[in-house]
């Protein structure tokens, strides 16, 4: 086929004479729906004259500037449904981690230490110390509340991970309700908080104010007892100061003893034992041990030998000081138990006195004196325990002895 052939065939086709070809309008779809083709290639194929050319890079233009807008808005939404989905995972994950690592017994976040069983169910240790005493007062094995598995404290395992996790998740200020890692909740609602109780700075006049820290100034810039007579002010100072003189007292009546001439003190340890009637009670008992040349001994009991003392959860321990050697004369006896050397038990030593004579050989039986039920079980957990037990004998009866 010859040139002339060619350029006819493309006449009839396209409709004009050849050379002469009309503008024609460019169709593409930009990201706002409009049209926009890059007019670099358009010009390259020759199809579009200078005018054409002009516009169609003005209208390129524009509808870049519309996609670029309608881009950013969308990532402006991208970012901030992000932002708000990031908050709810953390708040999802939290509880997770929260529901995962809580104590199978009471089922809250300990911050003390965490102990699991030898199939990994965690247990604070409150409650382990619970569930040993517990079995210790049953004479029974005490096991694993979720898999039944026997536990002790040769059995379970401190779980040091579980704690540093738990350390790091966020606890709520029970007085302000903001949010602080659980390391760090202690010192905020002890020593930071605005919102945490705090007593009006004349309280030792008598004003018995409790509120927020942050309402403290407003409080005590209109406190009552700003309005009282010398009287009233010197009357509250004088009861507060005799409270302040009992105190003193007992703290010098412990000093007082300690530099007695007379006075013992050893370490004992009590040893479980049961007793013979039905149903058979826990108590402890020492070995006979010597104090001012005569065997003595020191027994406890748990709730003052209830009968079944698992069944409460309040729980406290009694002692009473028994003498094994025949006397013939009366003696005053001023005696206390204190902690062990390197125990943790948190107790508040209490002086007690008794009359020991010939036919009155055993003692009252007297509080142990530990802070809470939680001490108790922490003792009554391990198989035996120690203890540092003082006696003070009167100088009359130490002469009457020698």
């Amino acid at each position: 086929m010859d040139t002339t052939s060619s350029q006819l065939g493309a006449e009839s086709l396209a409709g004009y004479p050849v050379g002469q070809t009309p503008e024609i309008q460019l169709a593409v779809t930009s990201a706002s729906g409009d049209d926009a083709i890059n007019p670099a290639s358009l010009a390259s194929s020759g199809l579009v004259s200078q005018a054409g050319k002009s516009s169609c890079r003005k209208r390129y233009r524009e509808n870049l500037l519309v996609a670029d807008t309608n881009e950013q808005a969308l990532k402006k939404q991208k970012v901030g449904t992000s932002d708000i989905s990031d908050i709810s995972r953390d708040a999802s994950l939290t509880a997770r981690l929260s529901g995962l690592l809580c104590c199978v017994v009471c089922l809250n976040l300990s911050k003390i230490s965490m102990y699991q069983c030898r199939r990994g169910h965690l247990m604070c240790a409150d409650c382990l110390n619970h569930l040993l005493a517990d079995g210790r007062l049953r004479d029974q094995l005490s096991t694993c509340p979720s898999c039944r598995v026997n536990i002790s404290y040769d059995t379970v395992v401190r779980n040091l991970c579980v704690e540093d996790v738990i350390y790091e998740l966020p606890s709520v200020c029970r007085y302000c309700g903001k949010e602080f890692p659980n390391k760090l909740i202690y010192r905020h609602e002890r020593d930071e908080c605005e919102q945490r109780p705090t007593h009006c700075k004349y309280s030792r006049v008598g004003c018995q104010w409790l509120g927020p820290r942050i309402m403290a100034p407003e409080h005590e810039s209109k406190c009552a007892c700003l309005n009282k007579s010398a009287q009233e002010i010197v009357n509250d100072l004088g009861t507060a100061d005799s409270k302040a003189e009992d105190e003193k007292k007992i703290f010098n009546a412990f000093f007082d003893l300690l530099s007695h001439e007379n006075m013992a003190f050893i370490e004992l340890r009590f040893k479980p034992l049961r007793s013979n009637e039905s149903p058979h009670k826990l108590f402890f008992e020492t070995s006979r041990f010597s104090a001012f040349n005569l065997k003595w001994i020191v027994k406890t009991t748990v709730n003052n030998n209830e009968s079944e003392p698992y069944r409460s959860s309040a729980r406290v321990i009694t002692y009473q000081l028994i003498l094994k050697t025949k006397i013939y004369v009366p003696m005053d006896m001023d005696f206390f138990a204190g902690k062990g050397p390197y125990s943790t038990i948190r107790m508040f030593p209490q002086v007690y006195k008794y009359t020991f004579t010939e036919f009155n050989t055993t003692s009252d039986w007297n509080d142990l004196s530990l802070i809470d039920s939680d001490e108790v079980n922490r003792l009554l957990a391990n198989y035996d325990f120690n203890i540092r037990f003082f006696m003070f004998l009167g100088e009359k009866q130490y002469s009457l002895q020698n």
